[in-house]
């Protein structure tokens, strides 16, 4: 393994039986700009060769430690000839390689254990690890072994890892966050013979008996005053959509059908409205008489 500015030099690749080593991995690194290294050169390494002709140098200067810039001063070697960026390059790689067999190999106060290390165990991996499933990967960055792992949404699923989306449930199926499988949707609705659906139908059918019964009573005693007084045709037209209201709760019961779902809504909606419009003009008619009579 090297840094990416020895594996393409053209130094390196013209070294006698290079292509016998095998294979060559460079590591190459996202270029960051060095804020204020032009103004430190600039100001600096003058500064150090009048300081070098005056008096012996001092290396207790913050940032000149372990450095020769004091040579690279006294000589006159222009900053502009020399690769920063390669050279910081080979920098990380050799402290990358040195760091971890460091670690490999134990060593503390410069003694270190010796045994056999392979290639493939410098440096330690830094990636993320694996997903688990139920989650999704979510890209932090250019290198894609570095990422965060993410929850899927409810109505979806992932059972492998690896993946950055999510796969969405099947129709009739459902899930909840983080899941790895879906499942199917339970049906609840009301069987003819259950306890309830009996209950209700019997209510229903008592209503249905009192509407119809009223309504038959009104019909053949329409010419009678009592019948005009209580509204007449007004009232007969409240007690039918009060009917086909009750006859709606019908389409509640059994397995859903695709008519019935069609259906229950807008035929409760629409005859209920009829009862309440028939309720308010009897209203507007019996305020209004009573008016009258009064004046």
């Amino acid at each position: 393994m090297q840094d990416m500015d020895w594996s393409v030099a053209s130094t390196v690749s013209s070294i006698p039986g290079i292509s016998t080593i095998g294979t060559v991995l460079g590591v190459a690194v996202q270029y960051t700009e060095f804020s204020g290294f032009d103004n430190f050169e600039r100001l600096s390494v003058p500064r150090l060769k009048d300081i070098g002709l005056k008096s012996q140098f001092n290396h207790s200067v913050p940032c000149m430690q372990n450095t020769n810039l004091y040579e690279i001063a006294i000589q006159g070697f222009s900053m502009s000839q020399y690769d920063i960026v390669s050279s910081f390059n080979v920098y990380k790689a050799v402290y990358a390689v040195a760091h971890a067999l460091h670690n490999i190999l134990h060593c503390d106060s410069g003694l270190c254990q010796k045994y056999k290390v392979q290639p493939w165990e410098v440096p330690e991996s830094l990636c993320s690890p694996e997903c688990p499933y139920g989650h999704r990967k979510l890209m932090t960055g250019q290198h894609k072994c570095c990422f965060d792992c993410m929850a899927c949404p409810a109505a979806t699923f992932l059972n492998k890892t690896g993946y950055t989306f999510c796969q969405v449930c099947a129709r009739d199926y459902w899930s909840e966050a983080e899941s790895e499988t879906c499942k199917k949707r339970a049906e609840l609705y009301l069987l003819w013979g259950a306890p309830l659906t009996t209950a209700l139908l019997i209510y229903l059918g008592v209503t249905l008996f009192l509407t119809l019964g009223t309504a038959v009573i009104f019909l053949f005693n329409l010419s009678t005053p009592v019948v005009k007084s209580a509204g007449g045709k007004t009232c007969l037209l409240m007690l039918a959509s009060l009917t086909v209201a009750s006859c709606s709760t019908l389409c509640h019961f059994n397995r859903p059908s695709h008519i019935g779902c069609l259906l229950k809504q807008p035929l409760f909606i629409i005859s209920f409205t009829v009862c309440l419009a028939c309720v308010t003009v009897r209203s507007f008619q019996v305020y209004g008489a009573l008016f009258i009579s009064l004046l």
